[in-house]
């Protein structure tokens, strides 16, 4: 396989998880400055009305995506098969844990198993699919595939 060829998919797959980045820390930052606005500070953690982002599976996975993509840009820099399988499961654990918040926000939102408890919950209230954390998968899984087709031109190379 062409080398041109990798470091074209390990741009893509930077590229995909820059994009991911800037959207959850953009939708992160914008929870924190609504909880500092009501509560004057960030270390309160219970009688909340509006859940702490740091108790928020968003602040996680944005913190997920900041990693992804710093190990994708060294990717980049520097391929090599082992690093690339490596970022290739952590995505795949992000694809995961992405997943199971969307699933947990689709039961809070339609109200399966009794009055909710949206503590974890980025923005409740809202439909699953017009949630952060719903667009936050798509991105992962797209750079889970992306990391897929990497680590394999990288093993044949």
């Amino acid at each position: 396989m062409k080398t041109t060829d990798t470091k074209n998919i390990l741009l893509v797959q930077t590229l995909l998880l820059f994009g991911g980045t800037v959207f959850a820390w953009s939708a992160t930052l914008s929870q924190f400055s609504t909880f500092h606005s009501l509560y004057g500070t960030l270390f309160r953690f219970t009688d909340c009305t509006v859940p702490n982002p740091l108790t928020t599976a968003c602040f996680y996975g944005s913190t997920a995506f900041l990693v992804a993509l710093f190990w994708s840009v060294r990717a980049y820099q520097r391929p090599h098969p082992v690093n690339q399988r490596r970022l290739r499961n952590f995505l795949l654990f992000c694809v995961v844990f992405a997943a199971s918040v969307v699933a947990y926000e689709a039961v809070e939102y339609y109200k399966l198993f009794g009055p909710p408890t949206s503590a974890f919950i980025c923005t409740p209230g809202v439909s699953p699919v017009q949630s952060p954390c719903f667009t936050g998968l798509l991105f992962f899984i797209a750079a889970f595939v992306t990391a897929v087709f990497a680590a394999r031109r990288l093993k044949s190379a």
